[in-house]
């Protein structure tokens, strides 16, 4: 089969597209910020201790799940990235992983305290909170949790004045404080978890001292561990406790009330007993302790004592081998539980990260494309950009796999899913295109698309920062037909939107005139494909159609509901049936259907996300800031190509290969 060749004018446009990524890649790198004092954690976390003690279990929203996925989704609510990275005051970098932030804000909670990790990108901001700045610059300012603590009184304050005050009324500054205030939140809780386990307590007097063997200073645990005695101690001194022979029994009681009051959050000890199903905070464990209402579990006392002694225990090592205890000791006691037999799967799943060596890949299979176009009778490349897409495309599907083994369930269930799910519809679905027209240009945006969605997940990922495998609602748990419409419906969204791509592609080709192959236009090759991968979008989009009706049938009742995202199911349906029905009637030609396809794209984007914003219905779920943008984005972007494409139609109705421009270049190689 036949394959274009290229010329001087290509060569120019790939050569001004390399600068254009070079400019835009050390745009995007940014300096460290700095933190203030020294560090106090000599050394780095073993990691192996790192990826190990990640695995330790937890319960957090409504499921069991490891350590390191609550310190990646806490890290980014909080910070916004999926690391931490600042110079310290001896110019040194240092590079914190999720899991290790933790624990530096667990073991090391002065030195996290001062981490740079609240990014504020409005100076009003810090005006707001009189945060004293250098005016607003191109770099983000990053605030640690030490000033922020200054500043939570008057960021309260500020905030209180929004109750009520309706999101569209809201200005950016007054958006950006009420992110900041659940950004604080999201920290302190964070740090709260483990806050009566992380100082000592301090005793005086010597009733006190001598009911715990005449020492000075004590941990929780020595008091849980001596809690009958300390219990009798306390009734016997009765409403006298703040009288200066007790010492400071008052303080001591006042701790011990305040550890009681854990903040919500995510639960640390598992139930021990065996029938037993529910998690426990360390303020439940201590509170019901003290007032009778929960028998004091043994193991429970065993489990906060090794976690007490590696949080307070000097010496990194010493500090990693009481943690580890602390996560066996918590793994024998949660083994062969409801949710916990996925925890080392997931914990694997976030330490391989798949999507992202996908998404790496991918890029490595668009400059191999890019080169392909610039050597166009090298097969080898060809099969090599081939080989690395479908290699992407592997991962990817490795990556949506082990999800569902994690989740238990099919391979959407949120809206992050969408992304992995249509990225990779969408790449598989230009590869095949590619095999059956190998003109280069679709093995190009195969890889650029799917790496392109890739990277808007990671972005909506951390944006949202919700952990993307939470439990679902009941009735979306168990359904079948809800297990095969919606991926069905999303195989007609990634074809729909491959479609609208390469409509794009087809515009530019038109508008730089880069179409010179007389055998076999290439503009005549990309309609064709637009045309068959409408017609592939519009039978999977019917077909998921109506499976969701079938399920909302068999969940409600009803076969339709009028909800957005039905109706943008079916506009995308019925924009289909009328573009090919215009084209197989002749009402359009090839300019028609690909601008056509083009609008369909916006459409796609309507029911796939726009209607999530709307806050009506059955679908008004991951709403974000960052998400609202990205859809008018897209929007302005396929509507710019639709408009540059229908003017250069109008202007120049009649645009063909010129065959003087190859009289001279020697045929190509076929596969």
């Amino acid at each position: 089969m036949p394959m274009p060749t290229t010329n001087m004018s290509t060569t120019k446009i790939l050569a001004w597209l390399w600068l254009c990524l070079l400019v835009v890649a050390a745009g995007c790198s940014r300096a460290a910020p700095k933190m203030s004092g020294e560090l106090l954690r000599k050394g780095g976390w073993d990691p192996a201790f790192v990826a190990e003690f990640g695995s330790t279990m937890v319960m957090n929203d409504g499921r069991v799940q490891p350590l390191s996925t609550l310190a990646a989704y806490t890290l980014y609510a909080v910070h916004g990235r999926r690391d931490v990275q600042f110079e310290s005051n001896d110019g040194q970098t240092t590079k914190l992983s999720p899991t290790e932030w933790l624990l530096d804000a667990w073991c090391y909670p002065d030195q996290a305290a001062r981490y740079p990790l609240f990014r504020i990108e409005n100076v009003g901001v810090l005006d707001a909170l009189g945060i004293h700045h250098d005016g607003q610059g191109q770099r983000f300012e990053y605030v640690s949790y030490e000033r922020m603590i200054e500043s939570a009184n008057k960021l309260e304050e500020l905030v209180d004045k929004l109750d009520g005050k309706p999101e569209p009324q809201r200005s950016p500054v007054e958006r950006h404080l009420l992110q900041l205030w659940r950004q604080l939140i999201a920290y302190h809780r964070l740090h709260q978890l483990v806050a009566a386990l992380q100082v000592p307590i301090q005793l005086e007097g010597n009733e006190l001292k001598t009911l715990f063997g005449g020492r000075d200073r004590i941990a929780l645990t020595d008091i849980l561990r001596n809690l009958g005695s300390f219990r009798d101690h306390v009734r016997a001194v009765g409403e006298d406790f703040a009288a200066e022979k007790h010492g400071n029994l008052g303080q001591v009681l006042a701790f011990l009330q305040e550890a009681s009051r854990t903040p919500p959050g995510a639960l640390l000890l598992p139930p021990t007993q065996a029938e037993g199903v529910t998690w426990h905070n360390i303020g439940e464990v201590l509170g019901g302790a003290m007032t009778g209402r929960m028998p004091l579990d043994p193991s429970y006392v065993a489990m906060l004592g090794h976690l007490e002694a590696g949080l307070q225990t000097d010496g990194l090592g010493d500090r990693q081998r009481h943690l580890l205890d602390y996560k066996r000791a918590v793994a024998s006691a949660a083994n062969g539980r409801a949710g916990t037999d996925t925890v080392e799967i997931e914990a694997y799943y976030y330490g391989a990260n798949w999507h992202f060596h996908a998404m790496m890949t991918f890029v490595l299979g668009f400059v191999l494309a890019c080169v392909c176009w610039a050597l166009p009778k090298n097969r080898l490349l060809w099969w090599a950009s081939t080989a690395t897409s479908v290699l992407g495309i592997l991962l990817l599907i490795a990556d949506v796999w082990i999800r569902c083994l994690v989740t238990g369930h099919p391979p959407i269930t949120r809206l992050y899913d969408t992304f992995l799910f249509i990225g990779g519809v969408a790449a598989i679905t230009m590869i095949a295109a590619e095999f059956l027209m190998p003109k280069r240009i679709l093995l190009a945006l195969a890889p650029f698309l799917g790496a392109l969605l890739i990277f808007f997940a990671r972005l909506f990922e951390v944006a949202d920062g919700q952990d993307t495998m939470k439990p679902l609602q009941a009735v979306l748990l168990s359904n079948f037909w809800l297990g095969i419409h919606v991926p069905t419906m999303n195989i007609g969204y990634g074809a729909g939107l491959a479609a609208a791509v390469v409509g794009m592609a087809w515009v530019v080709v038109r508008v730089l005139g880069l179409d010179k192959d007389p055998q076999q236009s290439l503009l005549k090759v990309l309609a064709k494909v637009t045309y068959g991968v409408t017609c592939f979008s519009l039978a999977t989009g019917v077909v998921g159609t109506i499976l969701g009706g079938v399920w909302a049938n068999d969940s409600w009742g009803r076969f339709w509901g009028w909800d957005p995202k039905e109706n943008g199911a079916l506009l995308i349906c019925l924009s289909q049936i009328a573009l090919l029905h215009a084209r197989m009637c002749g009402m359009v030609r090839d300019p028609g259907l690909v601008l056509w396809s083009i609008f369909s794209g916006m459409i796609v984007v309507f029911s796939w996300f726009h209607t999530n914003l709307l806050g009506v219905g059955l679908h008004a779920y991951g709403f974000s800031g960052a998400l609202h943008d990205g859809v008018w984005i897209s929007y302005s972007v396929l509507l710019s190509f639709l408009v540059l494409g229908a003017i250069d139609v109008i202007a120049r109705p009649n645009v063909a290969p010129a065959p003087e421009a190859m009289a001279d270049v020697p045929p190509l190689p076929t596969r």
